[in-house]
């Protein structure tokens, strides 16, 4: 009799320590599959993400100049795209007849606000014989819009942005007529023939902007 007790006390404690082992592996492989779950719905507890590099369009590539090393002030193409509509309209007729060759239709640009408004406006640089001559070349000022505020004759590279004020726009520094010529905002426009505009007595002060030095600096040629 007290073995009948005692072997069916083993087969208990036998049994009692089988599901307590079963219940401990099911508690383990919940906590695994928890855990793996986590992972799942969340990737960057195991992976971390990795920036992709910023790749620079070249506003230019007929030119052996890395994207990164130009003007930056020169090389939106977006506004390249105002610059090439407002120009297209504005020389419609030559263009359509033939008057304007390859090296004519080029333009570079750099962009300022003149006015302290926030919003840059666009002086535009022009090439060849039909726009250059002895005395100097024609630029543009425009808005942001492709507005024309300024058409400039005779007009050397590059355009001195002064740091005195008139209406509320800054000065213009000229090279016309042999001298640098001060070119002032009348409240509408910039008058538009430098060369007739008092000269600059002195030298201009090597920190201001320098607009349009193409010659000096790295800048990307757009064609219209």
């Amino acid at each position: 009799m007290m073995t009948n007790l005692t072997d069916i006390m083993k087969t208990c404690s036998f049994y009692l320590s089988f599901f307590l082992v079963l219940a401990v592996s099911a508690c383990g492989s919940q906590e695994t599959s928890k855990s793996e779950s986590e992972e799942m719905a969340d990737p960057t507890a195991s992976t971390e993400l990795v920036e992709k590099p910023v790749v620079l369009v070249d506003p230019d590539p007929s030119d052996d100049i890395p994207a990164d090393q130009y003007q930056k002030a020169s090389v939106s193409i977006e506004t390249a795209e105002i610059v090439r509509s407002a120009l297209q309209k504005k020389f419609t007729d030559d263009i359509e007849k033939g008057f304007l060759e390859e090296n004519d239709r080029k333009f570079v640009q750099f962009e300022y606000d003149l006015n302290a408004d926030g919003t840059n406006e666009i002086l535009v640089g022009l090439s060849g014989p039909y726009f250059c001559g002895s005395g100097g070349c024609t630029q543009f000022i425009l808005d942001k819009a492709g507005n024309v505020i300024t058409i400039f004759s005779v007009s050397g590279y590059p355009v001195i942005i002064d740091a005195n004020k008139s209406n509320g726009w800054n000065d213009l520094l000229i090279y016309s007529g042999g001298k640098n010529r001060i070119v002032k905002f009348d409240g509408t426009t910039y008058p538009s023939n430098p060369s007739t505009l008092p000269a600059l007595a002195g030298t201009p002060d090597d920190k201001l902007p320098r607009a349009l030095d193409f010659i000096d600096d790295k800048y990307p040629w757009f064609k219209f």
